[in-house]
C-alpha cells in the first residue's frame, strides 16, 4: 500500500488490521477473477446465486468494512473496480458471520452508448460498497455468501 506510513501508524490498531485485510481481499479477488473462469471464481470465493439469508447483522461492522475497502482501493497498486470491491466486502463480511450479498446491475448508457454495469455489496439493508450509485442500476444477478 502506498498510504503514508505515518498516517497508517496513526490509525487505531483495529482500523489498521481491517485496512490490511481489505487490501489482501482486494488482491485475492482480483487474482481469482483474472485467472479463473467466472463460475470457478465464484465457487472459490464461496459465492452462490441468490440473496443472503437473514444472518447476524451489526450496524457498525459494515461501515468499518466500507471505510477500509474504500481506503484500500485508493492505495493498492492496481485499479480496484466495483466488482472486486463488492466481492472483497463479501469475504470480509462472511468472515465476521454477517449476511452479505453482491448485486450486479445494468443501466442504460448516456445517449447512444451501450449498457453500463455496476456491482455493489450489501449487508442486509446496509450498502457496503458501491451503494452510492446503485439506485441508477437494475439488479440482474445476486450472489451471497
Amino acid at each position: 500500500m502506498t498510504l503514508p506510513l505515518a498516517r497508517f501508524r496513526a490509525l487505531p490498531r483495529r482500523e489498521r488490521r481491517c485496512l490490511i485485510e481489505a487490501a489482501l481481499c482486494l488482491l485475492a479477488v482480483r487474482l481469482v477473477l483474472a485467472v479463473l473462469p467466472f463460475r470457478d471464481a465464484l465457487r472459490l470465493i464461496g459465492a452462490v446465486p441468490g440473496e443472503a439469508s437473514a444472518g447476524r447483522q451489526v450496524a457498525a461492522e459494515p461501515g468499518e468494512i466500507r471505510r477500509a475497502i474504500e481506503r484500500a482501493a485508493r492505495h493498492v497498486p492496481f485499479r480496484a473496480v466495483c466488482l472486486q470491491q463488492g466481492f472483497a466486502a463479501l469475504l470480509m463480511l462472511r468472515r465476521r458471520g454477517l449476511a452479505a450479498t453482491v448485486h450486479f446491475g445494468l443501466a442504460q448508457g448516456a445517449e447512444g452508448r451501450p449498457l453500463v454495469a455496476h456491482a455493489w455489496s450489501c449487508c442486509g439493508p446496509i450498502a457496503v460498497t458501491g451503494g452510492d450509485t446503485a439506485a441508477k442500476f437494475v439488479a440482474v444477478a445476486n450472489f451471497a455468501a
